[in-house]
């Protein structure tokens, strides 16, 4: 069941993650993988590698905080999904071509929506705030998307040395926006359900899930398939 007030004429702030819910990779991390394993002479099935990056992100999230070897990390990651594929043979070959890929062609681009959304909230007068598991890279990488300015603040997992879903980086948000979650309605806006939601609720915070995918049709909380659903349900 839903729970949290939708009026927004009540709230006194709105935090957003940043991946997946305000930006996305182009091309996506499973199509470059793709690209990558092509570049070997694999010929991979999109929807399996997907599936291969839902089971091994389940169990590997990258940590910003705990993760001190990043290059480390992500061979072990890699070679897992190569697991998943059954492809471990492959390995020696992919790992190096995965890392050449993800180089130089990733790039953050913004959900279509997000410009006219932000806007629309800014215009009510409610401050906004990015709080996300991120590199300390996370507000010259806003800048960049040409969104800085929307935002009253922007705190990164990796500035605090805690994690979403952890109480603190939802309440050193808070603590720089001058709101109080126990007393004020603050949306917390996101596309996971433990980081996202369990984490927000948590210290009092409104979680609105942003399920694109369709994936959590039955999320006990405020659930829509893009930030637009959201606004429009909450006008």
């Amino acid at each position: 069941m839903p729970t949290g007030s939708m009026d927004i004429k009540k709230a006194a702030a709105v935090f957003f993650d940043f991946g997946e819910t305000l930006a996305t990779l182009v091309p996506s991390k499973e199509e470059l993988f793709v690209r990558a394993a092509g570049s070997i002479g694999l010929e991979l099935d999109l929807d399996a590698v997907r599936r291969a990056y839902q089971v091994v992100d389940f169990h590997n999230k990258y940590s910003s905080v705990h993760v001190k070897d990043r290059e480390a990390f992500y061979r072990n990651y890699n070679e897992q999904l190569a697991e998943a594929l059954g492809i471990s043979s492959h390995i020696m070959k992919l790992g190096p071509a995965l890392t050449s890929h993800f180089r130089n062609e990733k790039r953050w681009q913004l959900f279509d929506e997000v410009p006219e959304v932000l806007h629309r909230l800014r215009r009510t007068g409610l401050p906004l705030a990015v709080v996300a598991n991120w590199d300390a890279n996370l507000p010259s990488l806003i800048e960049d998307l040409g969104i800085r300015h929307l935002f009253s603040a922007i705190v990164a997992s990796a500035a605090v040395g805690v994690e979403k879903p952890d109480s603190a980086i939802f309440l050193a948000a808070t603590e720089k926006l001058g709101v109080s979650s126990g007393k004020q309605t603050i949306f917390y806006v996101g596309n996971e359900y433990r980081a996202d939601v369990l984490g927000p609720r948590a210290v009092g915070l409104t979680p609105v899930l942003i399920d694109r995918g369709g994936r959590l049709p039955h999320a006990d909380c405020l659930r829509f398939t893009s930030l637009q659903d959201w606004i429009k349900a909450m006008e």
